[in-house]
């Protein structure tokens, strides 16, 4: 045993140990550094309003003559009804090369024949979903349009919202061409089903046409002004890029643009009916993670700020590449599970529907938020976890929170409230509870996270 006296220990030493038995004696979490204190206030203005269909898909023409859309398939069916009800766009590239064959037998993915709309409609009602459904445009004539929208209408009765003729006719054709053959399909389609309505012009990439569209075509029942957008090329798809790409540049400037049309030619709604991050199918690593995840709520709160009525997230099974964006991950034509986009839908749509607040974000860096009712969502995108008092629009008496979780940003095994999506469309959440005094929510947001805060 060696025995040390008292006197003999040097000053620093005492120091030392008087430090260490200190440190020993504090709870860890006492000793850790605490998280950056973050203050959001969720405004009690509105600046919007969420409904249901906001958080929608998008998927090519073929798949309804593929056989994707089917009552019987119980997943996919359940896969839908977690994020709906909802609305599914039906267009694509594919939209313009498919065409309708009112003799069809159905069962093909090169046409698309009356039991293929038949199987559709079924799948939309055992879902709750509503449709836009493609016309196509570029290899069709206004008589079998008209014919194909005819059968369509009827068919799908109460879940059909609108057509839209052609997919990105930017691409092939001359706004005042576009207008040409849209007005003639249109003029056909109402012959045969008179209070049919449309969007348009659905261009890609631009929004050069859509305020002169939206003035030509008001009176025409267009219902919805639409259009396409991605970040960019999948060959340039970046976590950090894609990250980025929803607080400036062109995605910004493109909901402007969606705006102010819609409110100048007074056209009831705009909506994005075909978008994802990278064009092309995605980039892997990068739209199938949890960084997609945080990305697509950031876009949906952009859209939704600037007025518009939902996001058609574009994906499904393809001929034409491989869907790495794509929410729902199939084999074929069958579902397999879902990934990225899907839980960032899936967390928005958790956060139920009501009026859209903006907030103030105070500390902390990488963090936005918003309210959507007396609920709030917050996205941590920064490399740091912040604690956060969030002051809610009106007082709560509890509150629980949701937390969208990944081992990293370029893990594909994204959780919220520790569950997984199965394939069968299971998922048991867990919720946390917060403490809540008033109006005040006290919430940790760890790095590279996402939490939703319901209040009751």
């Amino acid at each position: 045993m060696i025995r040390t006296h008292h006197r003999s220990l040097r000053p620093l030493a005492v120091l030392c140990l008087v430090g260490a038995l200190i440190a020993w004696a504090l709870p860890a979490s006492a000793a850790a550094p605490a998280s950056p204190a973050v203050t959001i206030t969720v405004s009690k203005a509105s600046n919007g309003h969420i409904g249901n269909g906001f958080a929608g898909f998008s998927y090519e023409k073929d798949r309804i003559g593929a056989g994707v859309f089917d009552a019987s398939d119980t997943n996919l069916v359940n896969l839908f009804k977690l994020l709906g009800p909802s609305v599914i766009r039906i267009g694509g590239n594919l939209n313009d090369i498919v065409k309708w064959n009112p003799n069809g037998a159905g069962g093909s993915a090169s046409e698309v024949g009356p039991p293929d709309v038949a199987k559709l409609a079924g799948f939309l009602k055992a879902t709750g979903w509503e449709v836009i459904y493609g016309i196509n445009l570029k290899t069709n004539t206004a008589a079998n349009a008209a014919s194909e929208a005819r059968f369509a209408a009827t068919a799908l009765g109460g879940s059909l919202m609108s057509f839209e003729i052609g997919n990105e006719p930017n691409f092939y054709t001359t706004e005042s061409g576009y207008e040409s053959s849209y007005n003639a399909y249109v003029k056909a389609i109402k012959a045969n089903v008179p209070n049919a309505v449309f969007d348009g012009p659905g261009a890609g990439d631009s929004t050069a046409w859509v305020s002169t569209f939206g003035a030509n075509e008001k009176d025409n029942n267009l219902q919805t002004l639409s259009t396409h957008l991605y970040i960019g090329a999948n060959s340039t798809g970046t976590i950090s890029g894609m990250l980025a790409s929803t607080a400036s540049g062109r995605l910004p400037a493109t909901w402007t643009a969606m705006h102010d049309a819609q409110t100048a030619d007074g056209i009831p709604e705009w909506r994005m009916t075909e978008t994802n991050s990278y064009y092309h199918g995605g980039t892997a690593g990068v739209s199938d993670v949890e960084a997609a995840s945080l990305w697509s709520l950031n876009y949906m709160y952009g859209v939704a700020s600037h007025g518009g009525a939902g996001v058609d997230f574009h994906g499904g099974s393809s001929t034409q590449f491989p869907l790495n964006y794509t929410p729902i991950t199939y084999s074929r034509i069958t579902p397999t599970g879902v990934q990225g986009v899907y839980y960032g839908e899936l967390l928005w749509v958790m956060a139920g529907v009501g009026a859209l607040h903006a907030t103030t974000v105070s500390g902390g860096s990488g963090v936005t938020a918003w309210g959507i009712g007396n609920n709030a969502l917050i996205d941590n995108i920064g490399s740091a976890a912040v604690t956060a008092q969030v002051v809610l629009a009106a007082s709560a008496s509890s509150a629980r929170g949701y937390v969208l979780s990944a081992p990293s940003l370029s893990s594909h095994a994204v959780t919220i409230g520790g569950s997984v999506v199965g394939d069968t469309g299971s998922f048991t959440p867990t919720p946390q509870p917060l403490s809540v005094m008033g109006t005040t929510v006290t919430v940790n947001v760890p790095a590279h996270r996402a939490v939703l805060v319901q209040s009751h």
